[in-house]
């Protein structure tokens, strides 16, 4: 007896989604090269990338931190927009770069 898996595949083929329609999860992964973020279905761009720094830095900067619970908010922002920054840094790209031709070569 197929799996669920294979089931789906077979009434999503059945349906018009080709032999066999991709059920399996993908990871979510960086591109070093192009500085292009994949994640559920959507690549997401340098200038989106830029747009969520200046979300994020807008929205740290309206709590106000004598409330914890507005820290804690800021600290949250803080923590999204210095992980973006992280992953522009040049050095950074360097190394993701070097890891992925390392992933090649095997």
């Amino acid at each position: 007896m197929a799996d669920r898996s294979d089931l789906i595949n077979q009434l999503a083929a059945s349906m018009g989604a080709g032999q066999f329609a991709s059920t399996s999860y993908e990871e979510s992964r960086f591109d070093a090269e192009t500085g292009t973020l994949y994640c559920n279905g959507m690549a997401i761009s340098k200038s989106v990338a830029e747009k969520a720094i200046q979300h994020f830095s807008m929205l740290e900067k309206k709590c106000n931190i004598s409330d914890s619970a507005q820290r804690e908010m800021a600290m949250i922002y803080r923590c999204a927009v210095e992980s973006i920054k992280m992953m522009q840094n040049p050095k950074i790209l360097a190394l993701l770069k070097e890891e992925a031709r390392n992933m090649d070569q095997k």
